[in-house]
C-alpha cells in the first residue's frame, strides 16, 4: 500500500453551531474568531454551474465578514462554460457584461483541509442591488424546497459517489485499459481491492470525518479500480452541498497519493462508468409515504401519487440527471445504468428502485438510479422537489412494478429512456413542471447549455468524446 507524498494527521475539529439569518455582526465576528482558533486562514467558496462544474472563488479568513455581506464578484459567462472549460458562442450568456456576487452561506461552512488552513462553504449569487439571482442553482433548490415545505412535506435526500483511481499519468500510451491505468487494484468489490488501498481509503475517511461529512460506507465498486461513497442523508439542500463538498475531498486525497480520480459517468468505452444515484425518503405531516400503506411495497396512495409523477417526468428530469452527450453511452443495458422508464421493488435495472422497509427498521426510500456525476446536485435535487411537489397537487396514475431485467421482457418491456442528450433535452424543454418550476431565465439558459454540449459533442468522435470527457467532471 501506498503512503501519500505529503499525509498530515487529520487535525480535530469541533462542529459550527448553526447561525440564524441573517447574521448579526458579532456572530460573524464570533465565528471568524472560532476558525481562527481552530486553525483556518483561508475560505474557499464554491457554486456549480450550469454545466455541473464546480467553480471556485478564494480570499483570507480576515475578510470573512465583508464578503458574506457584499460577495465576491462572479461573470455572468461562468454559466456559458462547458464541462471542458470551452464557451460555446451561441450561448446567451457569452457575453462580457454584467457582474454577480457570490456569497458563502456560512450555515453550511465546513474545515476543507484544516493541515493547510483551508474552510470551505457554498454559495449563492446576488446580483449587485443584493436580490437573488434567478439563475443561481442553489438558490433554486433552496426555492423547491421551501415550496414543499409549504405543502407540509419533508424529503430527505442523500448521494452516492463512483470515482476511478488511476495512476497520474493521463494517457500512458500501450495500455490495456484505454488509455490510463487503475491505482487500486483486485476485483469488483473485492477485499483484495480494499487492502491494497487500505492507506487510501483511510486518508479518505479521516478528511471526511474532519470535515464533519457523516458517510454511510466506503467500498470497492465493480469497475477497474472504482470506488463508491456513500453519503448520510440530510435536507436536500444539505445533500448537495455534501456532495459538491466530498468530491472535492475526494480530489485532494487523491492527488496526495500522487494519482488522479475520474467521476466521468465512462471511463472506458466496454465496461461500467461511473453513477451518481440519489435516493430520498418523503414524508407528509409526519407521515412517511412509502411505506405502511396499503399498496404494493407498502406504498401509500400519495406516495403512489408522487411515485407516478416522478415516473411520468423521469425523460424531462434526465439531462439534469445525465447533462453530457456522453452520460447516454452509459445508460445502456447491461451496463447496470437502470435506462427504462420504469420503477421496480428492489429491482437495480429499473430507473426508479423503490427499497421498502423491512425488519430492519430502515425506512422505506426511492433511488434514481440513471443519475450521474456530471449532474449540478443543485439543479437535479430542484427538479426532484419540483416533480414531487406537483404529484403531492396532481396525483398521478403507477404502473405496476418491473420484475426482472426490463431488457430481457421483449414486447412487454418498459420504454427505454431516452437514448441521447437531444431527445432528453427536447422533453426537458416541453415540461411545463420543470419549466415553471424553475422559472424563465434558469430553465431556459440550462437548456442553450444542453444544447451547446451537443454542439461540443458533434465535432467528436465517440472515442475523442470519451478522452477528452474522462477528467473534465472531476
Amino acid at each position: 500500500m501506498q503512503e501519500p507524498s505529503d499525509a498530515e494527521p487529520a487535525m480535530a475539529w469541533e462542529p459550527i453551531t448553526p447561525l440564524p439569518h441573517p447574521l448579526e455582526p458579532s456572530m460573524v465576528a464570533d465565528l471568524v474568531a472560532s476558525l481562527a482558533t481552530a486553525g483556518v486562514r483561508r475560505v474557499a467558496v464554491t457554486f456549480v454551474n450550469h454545466a455541473g462544474s464546480p467553480l471556485v472563488k478564494t480570499f483570507p479568513l480576515e475578510r470573512l465578514a465583508v464578503v458574506a455581506h457584499q460577495g465576491v464578484g462572479f461573470s455572468p459567462v461562468a454559466d456559458a462554460f462547458a464541462v471542458d472549460g470551452s464557451v460555446d458562442p451561441l450561448h446567451p450568456f457569452a457575453r462580457p457584461d454584467g457582474d454577480l456576487r457570490l456569497r458563502p452561506d456560512l450555515q453550511a461552512l465546513i474545515p476543507f483541509d484544516l493541515a493547510a488552513g483551508w474552510a470551505w462553504a457554498p454559495g449563492e449569487r446576488f446580483d449587485r442591488e443584493g436580490c437573488p439571482y434567478a439563475a443561481d442553482q442553489r438558490g433554486f433548490c433552496r426555492r423547491a424546497l421551501a415550496e414543499l415545505t409549504a405543502l407540509k412535506a419533508e424529503v430527505v435526500a442523500g448521494f452516492e459517489i463512483e470515482w476511478v483511481v488511476a495512476t497520474a499519468a493521463a494517457e500512458p500510451e500501450g495500455d490495456a485499459v484505454a488509455g490510463w491505468q487503475p491505482a487500486l487494484l483486485g476485483g469488483p468489490y473485492g477485499a483484495d481491492r480494499l487492502v491494497d488501498g487500505l492507506d487510501y481509503v483511510s486518508a479518505l475517511a479521516e478528511a471526511l470525518e474532519a470535515a464533519g461529512l457523516p458517510w454511510l460506507q466506503i467500498h470497492p465498486e465493480y469497475g477497474l479500480g472504482q470506488m463508491e461513497l456513500s453519503l448520510a442523508p440530510a435536507d436536500p439542500l444539505s445533500a448537495a452541498d455534501r456532495l459538491v463538498a466530498a468530491r472535492l475531498l475526494i480530489q485532494r486525497v487523491t492527488a496526495r497519493f500522487g494519482w488522479r480520480c475520474s467521476f466521468s459517468p465512462l471511463v472506458t468505452p466496454d465496461r461500467v462508468g461511473n453513477g451518481g444515484h440519489v435516493h430520498l425518503s418523503l414524508s407528509r405531516d409526519g407521515l412517511p409515504l412509502w411505506q405502511g400503506g396499503d399498496g404494493v411495497a407498502g406504498l401509500t396512495a400519495p406516495g403512489a401519487g408522487v411515485l407516478g409523477a416522478l415516473l411520468e417526468q423521469l425523460p424531462a428530469l434526465l439531462p439534469l440527471a445525465c447533462p453530457l452527450a456522453l452520460s447516454y453511452r452509459r445508460l445502456g443495458p447491461g451496463r447496470w445504468s437502470a435506462p427504462f422508464q420504469a420503477w421496480g421493488v428492489e429491482n437495480r435495472e429499473t430507473a426508479l428502485r423503490l427499497i421498502p422497509t423491512a425488519g430492519d427498521g430502515a425506512p422505506a426510500h426511492l433511488e434514481l438510479k440513471v443519475a450521474d456525476l456530471a449532474a449540478n446536485p443543485y439543479l437535479l435535487l430542484g427538479g426532484l422537489l419540483a416533480v414531487v411537489a406537483d404529484g403531492l397537487q396532481r396525483p398521478r396514475p403507477l404502473a405496476a412494478p418491473v420484475q426482472g431485467d426490463p431488457a430481457a421482457l421483449g414486447v412487454a418491456a418498459p420504454p427505454r429512456l431516452p437514448a441521447s442528450l437531444e431527445e432528453a433535452s427536447r422533453a426537458f424543454a416541453t415540461s411545463s413542471v420543470l419549466r415553471d418550476a424553475l422559472g424563465d431565465l434558469l430553465h431556459s439558459t440550462v437548456l442553450e447549455t444542453q444544447r451547446a454540449e451537443q454542439r461540443r459533442a458533434a465535432h467528436l468522435d465517440p472515442d475523442q468524446l470519451l478522452v477528452q470527457s474522462r477528467w473534465s467532471p472531476g
